[in-house]
């Protein structure tokens, strides 16, 4: 019964497509043509990841099909976006609160084939021959090998996903949890939310802040298959849009991550103004600029226009001509009439003595120059920041240049409708800077752990980053790793954060084992990944994972923890062999 309407539902987005591709093939204007690409990519977005994934059934025979986007024919609905407030049932309906609803259906289509069907009966009713009981996609999903990229989980979120997802709060949400909870897929399904919920947010796009390339690639497809193409993915050095290859030592990190460094370069800038102002540096000095033309052309025509003043008095009481008088006969014999000419210096006239001036006394800056001049010299309390003048510029100084851009020229131009913040206990408070500073709406999902925080992070809670205009959820069950795996970590868990409760699994599996030999157990399993010191796996996760030398990534236990628990089927340790060493767990 299902696959006609769904065989409906696919050629009226035919039809859609076909209408955008002739109008596409006929508009000349840059604008309307930019428009139409972005609905033609949601349109197949839409068709290419299963348009329709789900129904809602009512006990009066009524229902509702629910999938990637909205398709109504004659004014009726054929399917609803599963982001409009009629979809909210398909997710939040539970055996206790059926809100309603008789039945949830989960389909899975094979291309524009109903595939499978499996139901949920809320009501309490007896199925019925059309009811075909099942599992549903969550455990499929739960149960699925990693691919190496995240997917999106509008089939399969939960009751306490999605009432964050649809929280009516258009300010900051912070969407706490341990590892595997769903904090991304809640952020990224969230965004997409807020762009449908708030059309205003939808006009300026969406930031995406990860904490490494790695990771924005894993999630980078996420957002598109939800039909949300105007996106920005950058990690969190890149976000004032500079670029630097040379990481910065965790030290270096966290100390020129601290705020006093943004009190210290305004102290610089404003040490270089020749008058103080609210203005930006490099602003107020057009101001000044043009105030002093301006100026001066006035003095230099008051003065001139005095001077020939004086003369024209002098030569009437010299000779008895009104010189104004004969100018002006003079000008009358040649048909010209009108008075003689006042004195006309504009600030043209001045222009290049001024810039000359200017140009010593407030001279342009850049926010290289600007960083560059305060590390080359700190203040005492900065002294270990010292940096000689021409200095590879590393990752931590990317965000002191972004505050020296602000300081010098003001608020940036890249303004966003709402901004996702991922692994947000690795930020500093430079970088909440940067993030802020694109974001006055302040419409953002933070989403992180401190369990999980590296060394160079120097933001403690939310509070320090965000102050107190925000709403905080926390997130309790694990959807990635075994119950076995976060046993495991239970101890490491209570050291680095004592109040912090283990989230409950969903699954068992295998226990963590100690090995010894590292190519023995890849030759073991093919495919796994190898986590060292080097590189912890923040944010993804995989199949299988070799921890090599616990004991060397335990100098930082957080970083451990991250990397304990980054498998969702086997986890591995790898230490030394007893005959070369103590065991390291």
């Amino acid at each position: 019964m299902d696959q006609p309407l769904v065989t409906a539902m696919f050629e009226r987005l035919d039809r859609e497509t076909a209408e955008i591709e002739a109008e596409l093939a006929g508009s000349p204007d840059a604008d309307r043509r930019a428009l139409l690409r972005r609905r033609r990519a949601e349109l197949t977005a839409a068709a290419g990841d299963g348009l329709v994934f789900g129904r809602i059934d009512y006990p009066d025979g009524t229902g509702l099909y629910i999938g990637r986007r909205g398709i109504h024919v004659g004014g009726e609905p054929l399917l609803v976006d599963w982001r409009a407030p009629a979809a909210a049932p398909f997710y939040a309906a539970t055996a206790a609160h059926p809100m309603g609803l008789r039945r949830r259906r989960h389909l899975r289509l094979d291309g524009r084939r109903v595939a499978s069907v499996s139901d949920e009966i809320l009501d309490g009713s007896a199925p019925g021959p059309d009811d075909v009981p099942g599992d549903g996609p969550l455990a499929e999903a739960l149960n699925a090998p990693r691919t190496g990229r995240m997917r999106d989980a509008v089939t399969t979120l939960q009751a306490e996903q999605d009432a964050i997802v649809r929280s009516p709060h258009r300010g900051s949400t912070v969407v706490q949890g341990g590892p595997g909870t769903g904090k991304t897929v809640v952020a990224l399904h969230r965004a997409a939310y807020v762009l449908f919920a708030f059309p205003a947010a939808a006009e300026r796009g969406v930031l995406v802040v990860g904490p490494d390339a790695r990771f924005l690639d894993y999630i980078s497809r996420v957002l598109p298959a939800l039909g949300e193409n105007d996106v920005r993915l950058v990690t969190r050095f890149e976000v004032g849009g500079g670029r630097a290859t040379i990481p910065a030592p965790p030290e270096e990190a966290r100390r020129k991550g601290r705020a006093v460094l943004a009190d210290a370069l305004a102290d610089w800038v404003n040490a270089r103004r020749p008058e103080a102002g609210s203005e930006p540096y490099n602003q107020a000095r057009v101001t000044f600029a043009e105030r002093l033309k301006g100026d001066l052309a006035r003095r230099r025509k008051e003065a001139m226009a005095a001077t020939l003043e004086r003369i024209d008095a002098e030569t009437a009481a010299l000779t008895g001509v009104d010189l104004d008088a004969a100018v002006a006969g003079d000008l009358a014999s040649l048909g010209l009439g009108g008075p003689p000419g006042k004195v006309d210096l504009g600030e043209d006239d001045v222009e290049p003595d001024v810039t000359e001036a200017v140009a010593r006394l407030w001279p342009e800056l850049t926010p290289e120059q600007v960083v560059e001049g305060l590390l080359a010299d700190p203040p005492p309390h900065l002294a270990q920041l010292r940096r000689a003048p021409g200095a590879p510029w590393t990752e931590a100084d990317l965000a002191l240049r972004d505050e020296a851009a602000s300081l010098l020229d003001g608020p940036p131009a890249d303004v966003y409708g709402h901004i996702v913040v991922d692994e947000a206990q690795e930020l500093t408070e430079m970088d909440w800077r940067a993030v802020l500073r694109r974001c006055p709406s302040r419409s953002m999902t933070v989403v992180g752990d401190f369990a999980q925080a590296g060394p160079g992070s120097t933001v403690k809670s939310w509070e320090q980053a965000l102050g107190d205009r925000f709403r905080s959820h926390t997130l309790t069950v694990n959807y990635r790793t075994t119950a076995e795996i976060l046993e495991y970590s239970r101890d490491l868990l209570a050291r680095i954060a004592p109040g912090q409760e283990l989230s409950r699994s969903l699954r068992h599996g295998e226990e963590p084992r100690v090995g010894h030999d590292l190519d023995k157990e890849l030759a073991a399993a093919p495919g796994a990944k190898v986590i060292t010191a080097e590189d912890v796996c923040r944010g993804r996760e995989f199949d299988t994972v070799l921890v090599v030398d616990p004991a060397e990534i335990g100098r930082n236990p957080r970083d451990l923890y991250v990397a304990l628990t980054r498998a969702t089927q086997r986890l591995i340790v790898i230490v030394p062999p007893p005959a070369a060493g103590k065991d390291r767990r």
